[in-house]
């Protein structure tokens, strides 16, 4: 059967007569056949197929907001939004990149199945190179060159006075404005600096410097943009239906088997690339409902909740932001202030313009969404064409999909070239830019704007917005986990900051205990007291000990374990106490327990009684230097010890020694 056979059979088969209705449906006809989904399969051959299969039933949902599923009988749900073949999945000519999103501790456990299911000959991490960029090649350029005539003087001062030579010559460099360092001229034109030599050209302190060291731009020409070291993708895995050893070079590394082809070649011969993402936020969700559950009996639907709580929308106004996800930096937390979300829409805009680019639409977005500017089009005579697509964000650029409809309702682009458009002026691709302004002009001025304007919209809008674009189904995913940890945070505050607190506390990276010390700042700010550490009192983790309410406080107790005490350390303090004393702490745990855990505890406040005790009266020169009293303390514990290991020789038990 021909897809006109099919779609004449699919358009006699509709259960409404609605004139509006018939046009949107013919409009999604006109899609899903000149489109391809899975295995190449046409899409319109494939909704034939799922119809004809289901006749006889009716679904509850509709989430590819398809009219002619809903005109057909297949869903009583209609349409909500968008039909689906709009957006990017059905846009790009080949695969799509595929992101999951998982609980931070159970990643592992992923990759695992995935290995077990596909083999482990035929899934591999994704390989990375580095290249040599501005202020790299510069050091390492000034330490192959000796900048500092320092080689004779040995190794040691050698290398110290090449890094401050160098550190000076980079310090010459203008400062970087996010990750783009740009200098103004004397005629007050801004210039980019990415490499040695734009330095050279258009920094004089910079270029004083280099004319003092002979073939230092020689050098530069040869070694910047080369390779510096091999990686490995953070999250990206991909998996091949036969070995990979026969596709791509493969290297060992860390995380086992990886390419030493990078993504863009792997994709070209047809790999999908899988991100198994880590993120903390949703271990935090899950453990914030199970003590939710634990504390009220109340069982929350995580997944529906009422995007309409207004408690949510004022913790984002007030910016205490902390812990919700995607908007922890003060950045982000300044930017909801200004936007004040009133509804979903607007976390979804605030997290897709708070980027390069993007970012100065915040205040014109805020402006109109307030009413204090006109809500504008550009010009009359395109606004019926990109108005359905840009109403709901008053009028300005977002999404990466808005340039794609706006490119398939004003100058008659296919979806995919479409896509096709924003990838090529993100990479920068002249001939595809050049090639597809040439096309958005005449088809824009075939809607009656003239060639002029067409071409400044496409110069204003289309290609300085695609290039930093951010894409409406990773901004709905996104601002829906930032949604639920507001709404955890603003109506469960006491059990979302403990649970908080743990999660971070148990990914033992440095900069997750400084986060450690913010959260627990934060809790001030929602009304919860944070209890002295004790090492008799406090347990493994931070657990709630009192629940307040109006003016009485929560009282959250602290976790032993901290920032150089792992849990099993931890437990040990827990299994042994009570401990009254150091020579306690000495005699009643194992070789677990060392000088270092003891530094840590200190360091973290466990010892603050002692601390204070020892700097009694003493003015502030004299005062002994908490990092000085923890080498005190763990001098004494090293004695203890040894005395314990002298009495256990001379077979004297414990118990004698604490009479």
């Amino acid at each position: 059967m021909t897809s006109v056979e099919k779609r004449n059979e699919i358009l006699g088969s509709l259960k409404v007569s609605d004139p509006s209705i018939l046009q949107k449906v013919d409009k999604e006809l006109d899609v899903l056949e000149i489109t391809d989904g899975i295995n190449s399969v046409n899409n319109l051959d494939s909704f034939y197929d799922l119809w004809k299969k289901n006749i006889n039933k009716k679904g509850h949902k509709n989430d590819i907001n398809s009219w002619t599923a809903y005109s057909l009988g297949l869903t009583e749900a209609k349409p909500k939004g968008e039909f689906l073949p709009f957006r990017r999945a059905f846009a790009r000519a080949g695969f799509p990149d595929i992101d999951s999103d998982f609980d931070y501790f159970r990643r592992q456990e992923i990759y695992d199945y995935i290995i077990d299911k596909y083999g482990r000959e035929n899934v591999g991490n994704i390989g990375t190179y580095s290249l040599l960029k501005l202020k790299s090649a510069i050091r390492r350029i000034g330490k192959a060159l000796d900048v500092a005539n320092a080689f004779h003087k040995g190794d040691k001062e050698n290398k110290t006075l090449n890094e401050a030579k160098v550190k000076e010559i980079i310090e010459t460099l203008p400062p970087a404005r996010g990750a783009i360092l740009k200098i103004t001229d004397e005629d007050g034109k801004d210039h980019t600096i990415k490499t040695i030599y734009d330095a050279y050209k258009y920094c004089p302190d910079f270029r004083k410097h280099v004319d003092k060291i002979p073939n230092f731009l020689k050098y530069a020409k040869d070694l910047e943009g080369t390779i510096s070291n091999f990686g490995i993708h953070a999250a990206g895995i991909v998996i091949s239906d036969s070995q990979l050893c026969d596709i791509a070079p493969l290297r060992i590394s860390k995380a086992n088997l990886a390419t030493q082809y990078p993504y863009e070649d792997l994709e070209s011969m047809g790999l999908i690339k899988f991100d198994i993402l880590a993120i903390s936020s949703l271990t935090v969700i899950q453990k914030t409902v199970e003590m939710i559950k634990q504390n009220y009996g109340i069982v929350l639907d995580i997944k529906n909740l009422s995007l309409s709580d207004q408690k949510t929308y004022d913790l984002y106004k007030t910016g205490k932001l902390i812990g919700v996800f995607q908007c922890e930096g003060h950045g982000m937390q300044e930017t909801m202030q200004e936007i004040a979300p009133t509804s979903f829409n607007d976390i979804m805009a605030a997290i897709s313009l708070y980027r390069p680019g993007p970012m100065a639409s915040i205040p014109e977005y805020c402006a109109r969404k307030r009413g204090h500017k006109k809500v504008d089009y550009f010009h009359p005579i395109i606004e019926k064409y990109v108005k359905p697509h840009l109403e709901k964000t008053y009028g300005l650029l977002v999404f990466q999909e808005q340039i794609m409809q706006i490119c398939n309702s004003l100058a008659g682009f296919s979806v995919t070239d479409g896509y096709v458009v924003i990838k090529g002026i993100g990479k920068k691709k002249v001939e595809l830019i050049s090639k597809y302004r040439k096309q958005f002009i005449e088809g824009t001025t075939s809607k009656g704007l003239s060639t002029a304007l067409a071409a400044q919209y496409w110069d204003r809008f289309i290609t300085p917005f695609a290039s930093y674009g951010f894409n409406a189904a990773h901004a709905c995913s996104y601002a829906y986990t930032s949604f639920v940890t507001a709404y955890l945070k603003a109506n469960y505050a006491d059990e979302f900051m403990c649970c908080y607190l743990n999660v971070e506390n148990y990914k033992k990276q440095q900069n997750s205990h400084k986060k450690v010390k913010t959260l627990e700042k934060d809790l001030k700010r929602f009304n919860i007291e944070l209890l002295n550490r004790d090492i008799n009192k406090c347990n493994v983790d931070y657990e709630i000990v009192k629940k307040g309410s109006g003016a009485v406080k929560t009282q959250i107790l602290p976790a032993i374990m901290c920032k150089g005490v792992s849990a099993e350390t931890a437990q040990e303090i827990v299994d042994k106490r009570p401990i009254n004393n150091l020579r306690e702490l000495a005699y009643k745990t194992s070789n677990i327990f060392t000088r270092d855990s003891l530094k840590c505890l200190v360091e973290d406040g466990f010892f603050d009684g002692e601390y204070k005790s020892i700097n009694k009266g003493k003015n502030r020169q004299n005062k002994i230097e908490k990092s000085d009293f923890g080498i005190i303390m763990a001098d004494k514990f090293d004695k203890l010890r040894k005395d314990k290991k002298k009495a256990g020789k001379k077979g004297v038990g414990d118990e004698s020694l604490f009479d």
